[in-house]
């Protein structure tokens, strides 16, 4: 029988320490902050460890039919879960990509053409860059018709030469 009625000895030996509440209550709350920082640490690794795939959108990828397309009014829309700019005029479409050719941030338009707006950047209206640190213009990438009749671009297949982008439009 232990000694007093909190202590965890069940020892008849009374050379033994007893461990009092106050101890008790000590260890069990450095332990559950030790687990806690144990399960911090084996979040993070392994979130580290688990490739993120799926967060990259793919590089092919439909923007409509054409018949959708064709009624909407002249001129360039942004599209956000691709981060193009999306350019319909006289029944053809273009798509320019809204990336900075900096440090990837996405670009705005304004009246003169694009400025990004983490370091300053400004682009004209066909891309070319104008001023600021980016190095490169922005590119324009290939439409086509897929299969399905919806058109399709095609993040891997770029060009600069903003004539040769247009996709001609028939319903």
């Amino acid at each position: 029988m232990p000694k007093y009625r909190n202590s965890l000895n069940v020892d008849p030996d009374d050379k033994d320490p007893t461990i009092t509440r106050r101890s008790f209550l000590a260890l069990m709350g450095v332990g559950a902050c030790l687990l806690g920082v144990a399960q911090v640490v084996n979040v993070s690794v392994l979130g580290y460890m688990y490739p993120n795939a799926m967060a990259v959108p793919p590089s092919i990828f439909s923007i409509g039919r054409p018949r959708d397309l064709l009624d909407r009014p002249e001129g360039k829309t942004f599209y956000a879960k691709q981060k193009v700019f999306i350019e319909t005029k006289a029944g053809k479409v273009r798509v320019q990509t809204a990336v900075c050719t900096h440090l990837g941030c996405t670009v705005g338009m304004v009246e003169t053409g694009y400025k990004c707006p983490c370091h300053g950047s400004t682009y004209d209206r066909h891309g070319r860059n104008t001023g600021g640190p980016a190095p490169l213009p922005l590119v324009y990438f290939s439409a086509y018709k897929g299969p399905s009749g919806e058109v399709m671009v095609d993040k891997s297949k770029t060009t600069l030469d903003w004539e040769a982008a247009w996709l001609v439009l028939t319903t």
